[in-house]
């Protein structure tokens, strides 16, 4: 059956084209590689859409389900047709859909319909079993509700318009559609046993080794690259590296001091692009003495981030002075770029109370890029009289620390957060609603959640980036974000192997990844 898209004004997101899922690629002759081992630097916790942890997690769900329309791999951000026949936005509050018939979910929980579709983006704006919240709310921002109008059809209703609401919430791993009698069935198993309807299905899941994916044989697009993908959980970039020259691995993103060495080594390709992620030091606000905004400046006064960047990153990460990166609505192009000042760090602790120092724990994760930069934020604050101890842990230890009445305990943390090409995705994490989730400096402003509720609803993207440089102001004079880097993207690969990447890089579409 054709599929038709419809939109009398290109009102959000980037423009439907009426290609297949993946037609932009060509067919791949017939090759003898028939499985591929892609490398993850953080175990996979929960395969849902509305409950996932992190990238890792939405990797994996982007290949096992479908979405109406979906980003095509490449650095243009192209939407294209997948579950939906017809989709069209009929006015900034409204969007019509009717899916293709015969898309069946695996597990033997028969077709998709409109009420999946229903459910599955519901959930993200309705608390869950226990009244639990999705943490990833903000991505279906201003839904009201999914209206089912038959078997295979139904409206999408804003509130209010929503900027991003084709490329953050429809067509990406907040638009994937579950199904709602397995979801309900199989409870929090659902989490590690998932049901899709998309290239691949999930046949292993181990928990601190891998999660193993296969071809879905129900699947009627265009199938897989790979009969077999397994994402392997390898946290040490060392371990890595060896198992890029090995052969084990096939497939691994790594920081430039590990992907330097590989760059002559025999069948593999090393590529770069710049980064969509956010790498910051910060401060927990609540908590002596980093509640005082002056202690909070002089710390941030005695740091040098570029000395920290050409540690940790080799001097191949840009540095970032603000949360918005470049390529994304909202960079604030001239924000503050503070040079060190020991003297005025000084001063300002002096006034604080705190002339002869005192001692404090920056937490980070056991990865090499994170341990060398606090490092260096140690010997840069010990001129100041601040003695830091670094505290680094494996990714599920850290990525606890901050959260519930845990993350009270905080004092400073190096941390790295995934981001997308929109300006709400990124900032959603700092609103006072994520305290004690991921907001783990406890910073809280209701003008800041004002903007950003704003800047959901703006269309005019002229309109949209006043309203987020704004929001970063006020970040800024919080004091309490010392903003490191965007990141590089470096991918590593074998010869053979193309690689299917969504435009920001760290997002995958692991069922596009096909011999080259």
């Amino acid at each position: 059956m054709p599929s038709h898209f419809r939109r009398r004004a290109v009102l959000a997101g980037a423009a439907l084209s009426a290609l297949p899922r993946g037609a932009a690629q060509a067919q791949a002759p017939a090759q003898p590689h028939t499985s591929i081992s892609v490398r993850i630097d953080r175990d996979v916790e929960v395969l849902d859409p509305a409950f996932r942890t992190g990238l890792q997690d939405g990797n994996i769900v982007r290949a096992i389900t479908q979405r109406l329309v979906t980003v095509a791999p490449g650095g243009k951000g192209e939407l294209v047709p997948d579950a939906a026949a017809e989709l069209t936005q009929v006015s900034p509050t409204e969007v019509t859909f009717r899916l293709k018939p015969g898309q069946m979910f695996s597990g033997g929980y028969g077709e998709m319909t409109a009420d999946d579709v229903k459910f599955s983006y519901e959930r993200f704006i309705q608390p869950g079993p226990g009244g639990k919240e999705s943490p990833y709310k903000a991505e279906w921002a201003n839904l009201k509700e999914v209206q089912v109008t038959d078997r295979l059809s139904g409206r999408i209703i804003l509130d209010r318009p929503r900027a991003g609401l084709f490329s953050i919430a429809l067509g990406d791993v907040a638009g994937s559609i579950v199904s709602r009698r397995a979801v309900t069935e199989r409870g929090v198993g659902h989490n590690t046993n998932p049901v899709g309807s998309g290239p691949l299905m999930v046949t292993a899941f181990e928990k601190q080794r891998q999660v193993v994916l296969r071809r879905n044989p129900a699947y009627t697009g265009q199938p897989a690259g790979f009969e077999q993908v397994a994402v392997r959980y390898v946290p040490d970039p060392k371990t890595t590296e060896l198992g890029l020259r090995s052969g084990d691995l096939d497939f691994a993103s790594l920081p430039p001091s590990q992907a330097e060495a590989l760059r002559t080594a025999a069948g593999l390709k090393v590529e770069q692009q710049p980064g969509i992620a956010n790498i910051w030091l910060g401060m927990n606000v609540e908590k002596p003495p980093f509640n005082d905004p002056k202690v909070r400046q002089a710390i941030r006064l005695a740091l040098d981030v570029d000395q920290m960047l050409l540690a940790g990153f080799n001097g191949r990460a840009p540095r970032a002075n603000a949360l918005i990166m470049p390529q994304v609505v909202g960079h604030w192009a001239d924000a503050p770029a503070p040079k060190r000042n020991v003297a005025e760090a000084k001063r300002l602790l002096a006034e604080a109370g705190h002339a002869a120092g005192f001692k404090a724990r920056v937490l980070v994760q056991n990865q090499p890029v994170y341990q060398t930069m606090a490092l260096v934020a140690q010997a840069l604050l010990r001129d100041v009289g601040i003695t830091l101890e670094v505290d680094a842990q494996d990714a599920a230890s850290f990525f606890s620390a901050g959260k519930g009445e845990t993350g009270k305990a905080l004092d400073l943390f190096i941390i790295r957060f995934n981001g997308k090409l929109d300006p709400n995705f990124l900032a959603q994490w700092f609103t006072t609603g994520q305290i004690g989730t991921w907001n783990w400096q406890r910073w809280s402003s209701p003008e800041f959640d004002r903007l950003l509720d704003q800047g959901s609803a703006e269309l005019d993207d002229a309109k949209r980036a006043a309203l987020f440089v704004q929001a970063q102001k006020l970040m800024e004079d919080s004091g309490a974000f010392v903003w490191l880097t965007y990141d590089v993207g470096i991918f590593i690969h074998r010869d053979w192997l193309r690689p299917a990447l969504l435009p920001s890089g760290i997002d995958w579409a692991m069922d596009r990844f096909a011999p080259a």
